[in-house]
C-alpha cells in the first residue's frame, strides 16, 4: 500500500500492482478543483495496466472515488462511505473491506486512531494472504498550504516487520506526542505559559521520559516561574543522558529556548 496526502487537497491510497504516479497525479488534479471521480478516471485512462490497480481517494470536501481492476487478486473488494473509502485485495478471506468500514465508522477519537482501527480490523478479518509485512498511515489538516510537506499531522511507516500494526500504533503515539510538543513550544514563544505547560504535559503523558519532550517541559516550567521543578527535571534529563548538558546550554545561548529574566541555564543545571 502507498498512501499519499496533501493538506487541504485530499488523500489517495494505491494497492495491488502499484503505479506510484497515481498518488501525486490524483492530488495534482484535486488541487486544481477537479472532482474525485474525474481525477481518478483521468489518471486511470492513461495507465495501460489499470486493470491491475486498486485505488481509493477522498478530496478535501469528503467526496470519494475508488477503483478495483478486473485483474486484481482474490480475495478483494472496496467499500465507500461518508468521507472515506477502504480497499483490500489478496486477502486470506472475503469480508475485509466490510470489517474495515465498520471499524472506521464505529471507533471514536482522532482520524489517525480511526484509520489505525480500520487496519487492525483488516488483519483480524483475515489480512494479507502472504502474511504481515508493512503498514503506513498519513494524516494532514484541512488547510491548503503552499508546499506539499506542510500541514502534515502524522506520517509514519513500518516495513518488513513481524508486527507492523503494533509498531505503527506505537509510532502514531510518538507522532501525537511530538505534535503536542510542537504546540507547547509555539505557545511558549507566543508567551502563553499555561498552554505551553498543558502541551508539554500532554505530550509526556503519551511518551514518558522522552528527552525532547522533557526539554519543552523544562522550558515551560521555567517560563511559569517554577524554577525548582525545572531544575529537578533538568537534573533528571541529564542523568539519563549527559549529552543533554551541551544541548541545553547551546539552545539557550542561541536564543532558541527563552528563559525568564534573571534565570540562567546555570541555575537550571545547578544542584539542589
Amino acid at each position: 500500500m502507498l498512501p499519499w496526502a496533501r493538506a487541504g487537497v485530499g488523500a489517495v491510497a494505491t494497492q495491488s500492482m502499484v503505479n506510484p504516479g497515481y498518488g501525486p497525479h490524483c492530488l495534482d488534479l484535486l488541487s486544481q478543483g477537479i472532482e474525485a471521480a474525474e481525477a481518478l478516471e483521468r489518471v486511470r485512462a492513461v495507465d495501460p495496466d489499470h486493470d491491475v490497480r486498486q485505488v481509493g481517494l477522498v478530496d478535501a470536501s469528503g467526496t470519494v472515488a475508488a477503483f478495483t481492476g478486473a485483474r486484481c487478486l482474490d480475495h478483494l473488494g472496496q467499500q465507500s462511505g461518508d468521507g472515506f473509502s477502504v480497499q483490500a485485495n489478496m486477502m486470506r478471506r472475503p469480508g475485509v473491506p466490510e470489517a474495515m468500514a465498520a471499524a472506521y465508522t464505529s471507533t471514536p477519537g482522532s482520524l489517525a486512531t480511526r484509520l489505525l482501527a480500520a487496519l487492525v480490523a483488516a488483519e483480524a478479518a483475515g489480512g494479507d494472504a502472504r502474511g504481515v509485512m508493512s503498514a503506513a498511515l498519513i494524516v494532514v489538516d484541512g488547510t491548503v498550504r503552499p508546499q506539499p510537506w506542510e500541514g502534515v499531522l502524522v506520517d509514519v511507516r513500518v516495513d518488513h516487520h513481524t508486527d507492523p500494526l503494533g509498531e505503527l500504533a506505537r509510532l502514531v503515539g510518538v507522532a501525537e506526542a511530538y505534535r503536542l510538543c510542537d504546540e507547547a513550544e509555539a505557545a511558549l514563544v507566543a508567551g502563553d505559559g499555561a498552554a505551553a505547560l498543558r502541551g508539554a504535559e500532554s505530550g509526556l503523558a503519551l511518551l514518558p521520559g522522552e528527552g525532547n519532550l522533557l526539554l519543552s517541559y523544562i522550558a515551560a516550567l521555567a517560563g511559569a516561574g517554577r524554577i525548582d521543578e525545572a531544575r529537578q527535571q533538568t537534573r533528571d534529563l541529564i542523568a539519563g543522558e549527559p549529552g543533554w548538558d551541551v544541548v541545553l546550554r547551546t539552545i539557550v545561548e542561541r536564543g532558541l529556548m527563552p528563559l525568564p529574566d534573571g534565570i540562567t541555564v546555570d541555575m537550571l543545571l545547578a544542584g539542589p
